[in-house]
């Protein structure tokens, strides 16, 4: 019996350490791995506060971005997907890949490499996607390892990202940024399970080690049944 728990016990250990989530938000250099997910959080509750305040829709139908870096040698692209704060929406903007840009700021002053996207959505997508006052914007590296740096800013800050709607364009806030290992590509702070609008979109991966835990779980409760069941027989 001890030898049974033994092992339940291990199953559940081994899945917990499996999980690495590591938050990068105030790092200025990070190399992504191939298979690793970069996850942007950008608080978007301040476009709803400004539309109010001009009668204007709640929820904006066009989203841009932009991820820079200082240049990168060779070429570098991410499997970009943008979804709501529950995790309940997921829209895949396909490979996005890094070109020539230029950058004058008061940090940082020359050539960039810099990945764009934009994303145009109906009043209905708009409405599920900006329920919540934030959503998350995943890059998943499935090209070779990349080290993103554009010092001296941080990494939160390497995202600049706008909401517009009509006459109103409003900048999205960077939160937490997190760097996912392949054994972890859900955040804590969403759920899987996706309802996607996109028509190619996949079925979202689901959680590696909340499956272990159930697993183990499982495993260890048939084990006790069947304990008990053999006492009885005997």
């Amino acid at each position: 019996m001890i030898l049974r728990w033994s092992i339940c016990l291990a199953i559940l250990v081994a899945s917990a350490a499996a999980e690495t989530i590591v938050d990068v938000s105030s790092q200025s250099s990070i190399v992504v791995r191939t298979g690793d997910t970069l996850v942007f959080q950008l608080l978007t509750w301040n476009f709803a506060l400004n539309a109010a305040r001009q009668n204007l829709p709640l929820y904006p139908t066009d989203v841009d971005f932009a991820l820079i870096s200082a240049p990168l040698s060779g070429a570098a692209g991410f499997a970009t997907t943008v979804e709501s704060a529950d995790g309940e929406v997921s829209m895949e903007l396909g490979d996005l890949t890094f070109g020539a840009g230029y950058l004058q700021s008061s940090g940082y002053t020359g050539a960039v490499s810099e990945l764009t996207g934009h994303l145009s959505l109906s009043l209905l997508e708009s409405e599920a996607l900006f329920s919540g006052s934030s959503i998350f914007i995943e890059f998943v590296n499935e090209g070779p390892s990349v080290t993103l740096d554009l010092a001296p800013y941080l990494l939160r800050q390497d995202l600049l990202a706008s909401l517009s709607e009509g006459p109103l364009s409003v900048g999205a806030m960077t939160g937490p940024v997190e760097l996912e290992s392949p054994d972890s590509r859900v955040s804590p702070a969403k759920s899987d399970g996706a309802l996607s609008f996109s028509s190619d979109s996949t079925v979202p991966e689901p959680q590696t080690a909340g499956l272990l835990f159930g697993g183990g779980a499982v495993l260890c409760g048939i084990s006790a049944l069947l304990a008990r069941i053999g006492r009885r027989r005997k």
